[in-house]
Parts: C-alpha cells; sequence; structure tokens
C-alpha cells in the first residue's frame, strides 16, 4: 500500500467502555462506546494490503475483552484472507478480570502477547480496583497450571507505579515471581502529579533498592531477569541530547483507530477516552489528526505527521525540557530516559510543552540508577 510503508502495527480501540474505575486512569471522561464491524474491518484491511510481511495487531480500549466477540471476528477475518507469506502477531492489553478459559484458549490458540495490567499484592491492587485481587490471583495460579507454555512465554504483566502503591512496589514483584511470572513492566502513571510530594525521592529510591536485592538474588538463583527495567539493550539515539526526540511518535511506526474509526499517532491521544484539560496543548495537538481510517486522506495526512509532530513542539528539544527535579540536558541519565511525552499533558495546570512530569522524572532517574548497577551486577 503506497505511503505506507513505515507501518509495521496498529492498535484498535474495541471500547472505551471499562469494567473497572481505576483512580490513577489517564482515559477520561468515561464514555460508553464501542467500535464496529463497519470501523475494524477498513484497519484491517490496511494491514492485509501493507507491504510488510510481519505485522503486529493489538486489540485494547477500554476493556478490549467487554467485546471479545468482536475481536474474535477479526483474527478470524485475518487468518482467514491473509497472504500466505504475511505474518501477523495478536496482542491484548486486559485487566484480566473478565479472562474465562475460553478466551484464554482463544488467546493460545492464536499465539497472542498478553499484557496483563495487575499492581500485586492484595494493598495494592485494592487501589487500583478494590476486591479485584483475589480473581486475579486465581488467574495466574490457572494459566500457569492449564496455559503453561503461553504463560510462561507471551504473558507479560504490567505494574503500574503510583504514589500511593509505591510502598509495595518490592512485595508486589516478589510476589509475581513466586506466581512464576517471566516478565514483568513497570511503568509510573502519568497521571500522578497531584498527589507526588518532591521529597518522596528517597522513598523511592529506597523502594528501588529492595527491587534490586530482590531481582539480582532472584538472577543468580534462576539466571532470569523478570524486570523489564533491569534488562540490558534497547535503542539509544547517537542524536545530540538537545535533538533526540523522547519518542519515537514521529516515525509512526504505528497507528490506533479509535471507535468512531478517527486515526492518531498514539493510543495516548484517542479521542474517545482522552481529555486535554490545557487548550494550550490542545491547539498544540490539533494539528497530529490523521483523519478517517477509511478516508483516502489519510495516506497524504500520514506522509505529514512527522512534520505535524516536530510543530506540536511536545516531543522534541529535550534539551528544553525539564521538571522540578532540574533540566533534563543536565541529567546524567538523559541518553536512557523513556519518560513518556504526553505525561506533559497531564500535569495539572500545565500549559508549558517543556514541562514533563514530575513523578514520572523521579521514576526515571531512580529507576535508571539502579538498572545501571543491576547490570554491573
Amino acid at each position: 500500500m503506497s505511503g505506507l510503508e513505515r507501518l509495521e502495527a496498529i492498535s484498535l480501540i474495541l471500547t472505551s467502555r471499562c469494567n473497572m474505575r481505576c483512580g490513577y486512569c489517564y482515559q477520561r471522561p468515561k464514555r460508553r462506546r464501542s467500535s464496529a464491524w463497519s470501523v475494524v474491518r477498513p484497519a484491517l484491511d490496511l494491514v492485509l494490503e501493507n507491504g510488510r510481511r510481519d505485522f503486529g495487531i493489538a486489540f485494547c480500549g477500554g476493556e478490549p475483552l467487554l467485546e471479545f466477540p468482536l475481536m474474535r471476528r477479526a483474527v478470524e477475518y485475518v487468518e482467514k484472507t491473509r497472504p500466505p507469506r504475511k505474518s501477523v502477531t495478536y496482542h491484548l492489553s486486559t485487566n484480566g478480570t473478565l479472562l474465562t478459559e475460553e478466551i484464554a484458549g482463544f488467546l493460545e490458540e492464536h499465539d497472542f502477547r498478553m499484557q496483563l495490567s495487575f499492581d500485586g499484592v492484595s494493598a495494592a491492587q485494592d487501589l487500583r480496583g478494590r476486591g479485584t485481587f483475589p480473581a486475579l490471583d486465581r488467574l495466574l495460579d490457572r494459566l500457569r497450571t492449564r496455559h503453561a507454555d503461553f504463560y510462561r512465554e507471551n504473558v507479560l504483566i504490567a505494574l503500574t507505579l503510583t504514589p500511593h502503591n509505591l510502598p509495595h512496589l518490592a512485595g508486589s514483584v516478589s510476589y509475581l515471581l513466586r506466581k512464576g511470572a517471566r516478565s514483568i513492566v513497570i511503568a509510573p502513571s502519568i497521571s500522578a502529579d497531584a498527589e507526588w510530594d518532591l521529597n518522596r525521592i528517597g522513598e523511592l529510591d529506597a523502594e528501588f533498592a529492595r527491587l534490586f536485592k530482590r531481582s539480582l538474588s532472584h538472577y543468580r538463583k534462576t539466571g532470569e531477569i523478570p524486570v523489564g527495567i533491569f534488562r540490558s539493550g534497547g535503542d539509544v539515539s547517537t542524536a545530540k541530547r538537545g535533538t533526540r526526540p523522547l519518542c519515537g511518535i514521529g516515525r509512526l511506526r504505528s497507528i490506533t483507530v479509535d471507535v468512531d474509526g478517527e486515526v492518531c499517532g498514539c493510543s495516548m491521544f484517542a479521542g474517545s477516552y482522552t481529555r486535554i484539560d490545557s487548550p494550550v496543548l490542545q491547539r498544540r495537538l490539533a494539528g497530529m489528526s490523521l483523519g478517517r481510517i477509511d478516508d483516502p486522506g489519510l495516506f497524504r495526512r500520514y506522509a505529514l505527521f512527522p512534520a505535524a509532530v516536530r510543530r506540536a513542539g511536545i516531543f522534541h528539544r529535550r534539551n528544553r525540557k525539564r521538571s522540578a527535579y532540574g533540566r533534563c540536558e543536565d541529567c546524567r541519565y538523559a541518553a536512557r530516559c523513556f519518560v513518556c511525552p504526553a505525561s506533559i499533558c497531564f500535569v495539572p495546570g500545565n500549559d508549558d510543552p517543556d514541562r514533563v512530569s514530575d513523578f514520572c522524572c523521579a521514576f526515571n532517574r531512580v529507576s535508571l540508577k539502579y538498572r545501571k548497577r543491576f547490570l554491573r551486577a
């Protein structure tokens, strides 16, 4: 398909609805909207007609398993119509509370990569969704017993760190390791600045010190490094700190299709569930719209998208970015920093495209400090 050669993956927001109400969720306001086959099929056709031999399709929400019949229909359509030499990898992001044995079998059959949002021990998970820990605890046991290979190779557990569940971080990871988790991603909430006390960075450091010791002990016993932060590798640009963008959105290797068919460069900016309070930042992001998935003008806007990202001024100019902890260009971890630039849009009362989240900054400074220490050890 001419003009979309860079595209490697597509995310389909099946619904903006969710059966949970996590206090730190950036998806607001909650609207009861779901996608339709008339939206999903053109997106799948774009995948099937794309010239790449390997392609990724991600199903997300809201909670995508609220629309499991639509997801199953999409997979069956792709498997029936894809060219023989085209390989498609399926991804699912879910809170796991609706994951029945039937669904687990379907995911395993089609070799899904599943990201399970689960914050760990009961005290931490209750802050996310009260009363959901027992069901997810049983889910891990069920997957580990009945779908052992799938659980070991295809399930990634995503733990969202907030100022409130911070005291449980090391304990939650220890619990997940006992449950046989092989891949654990820890990410800071991008909407936590209102609750974050700058002086708690020492507490964050102490909790990461405990996590460091537990992970190092686990590695020495098993040879495994489940916690993603401590793994080696990762792309580090050779560009100067001042010019390297904060993320790869400008390369547009992936696009997101919202429930109404509107296309955006990142799911963080999907209109069905994201509201940017700052009119200033709204205007900066407005030029990044890609239009509808079935609009022929998509190809032209796709080609112009990198320039629109630069004009927005949120994703570039690393040398001008800063938090309450200092300027990014002065940070020793700038070359490895992975602060999500979308967090700029969720800092309360912020109109400055160069003002990054204090909580995300603190998380990156501390986690990268212990990452370096872990790799040396």
